[in-house]
């Protein structure tokens, strides 16, 4: 969601200030660096998708991000198979900023009053990719792109800014379900507002495993995982996640999922985040299904982000 190094697309600033968050992601999405399209899914095991490697079918997805009691966050997505080899997502989203007073600095820096109120919105979008290319020992490996657009209208300029992330991911099965998911990912890269974003490199694992008879008796799975990034100005950031599902997601009826994770993120509002959310899944025998995800971050003096997801599985 979180950890943004230098100045994304020359307007990430509101995005960081509110720790606003990404929509549906293509694959796992691992690697992403700002709180922009982050699902409640994602949220909730501290920054990692452990649950969304290799998705496949129509999907429709739909997010809101409360920021405390400031700024909310709208974004709609949506992903579907071009071709078998080809994955695509499109997701657009916007930003609507509380209005808060504006306040005022002499030039011997000291305090001049209040000026009225000002406010700050964004808009933007993005396209995804993802091309299974090969399998290699067992490993099955594809390439993840993905572009970023993005406007922002603060109360005295507008700019506009763009980005492009590229990586891979891999998964391997590991015995009866059960799997293994690897991923790398360089970005964001891009410019806006005159400069150019600070880079960083994120990598990762993970580990999925369904099983026919958990803690209840029945059909039940978990997921751990672990996220390491490296940023332009030489800080380390990571998260730990983990969740537990009761139920089957693939097959027909209600599955729950209980999701938790840590996030540490150095010089950011607060540097370590533990994360918590839970969410459910109902499928039909057609195999059409609705879920529902909602995941709380707390940030410090900025309060606690609420986040909401909601999709459709067709």
């Amino acid at each position: 969601m979180r950890r943004i190094s230098g100045y994304f697309l020359g307007a990430i600033f509101l995005a960081v200030v509110s720790t606003t968050a990404r929509a549906a992601d293509i694959g796992t999405a691992f690697g992403e660096s700002a709180w922009v399209l982050t699902s409640a899914r994602q949220a909730g095991t501290g920054g990692l998708a452990l649950e969304d490697p290799w998705r496949k079918g129509f999907l429709l997805e739909a997010s809101t991000v409360q920021a405390g009691p400031g700024p909310r966050w709208l974004g709609l997505g949506t992903q579907f198979d071009l071709i078998p080899r080809i994955r695509i997502g499109v997701d657009g989203f916007f930003l609507q900023g509380t209005s808060f007073n504006r306040t005022i600095e002499l030039d011997d820096g000291s305090y001049g009053g209040e000026g009225g109120k000002v406010s700050a919105q964004e808009w933007g979008g993005r396209v995804s990719g993802q091309l299974d290319m090969w399998k290699v020992a067992e490993w099955d490996i594809a390439a993840i792109g993905r572009l970023d657009g993005l406007y922002q209208r603060l109360p005295d300029y507008s700019h506009p800014g763009a980005s492009m992330e590229a990586g891979v991911q891999a998964q391997k099965a590991v015995g009866y379900q059960r799997a293994i998911t690897a991923w790398g990912m360089l970005g964001p890269l891009g410019t806006g507002a005159n400069r150019i974003s600070a880079w960083q490199v994120s990598s990762g694992l993970g580990w999925l495993e369904q099983r026919e008879s958990g803690i209840l008796g029945g059909a039940e799975g978990f997921g751990v995982g672990v996220e390491a990034e490296y940023l332009k100005e030489d800080l380390i950031h990571g998260g730990l996640g983990a969740l537990y599902w009761f139920g089957r997601s693939n097959s027909a009826g209600m599955t729950l999922f209980l999701r938790t994770g840590l996030r540490y993120q150095s010089q950011s509002v607060q540097d370590i985040q533990p994360r918590i959310g839970f969410g459910f899944l109902w499928r039909m025998k057609s195999g059409t299904g609705f879920q529902f995800d909602y995941a709380a971050v707390p940030m410090g003096a900025l309060g606690l982000s609420h986040y909401v997801t909601m999709t459709l599985r067709l």
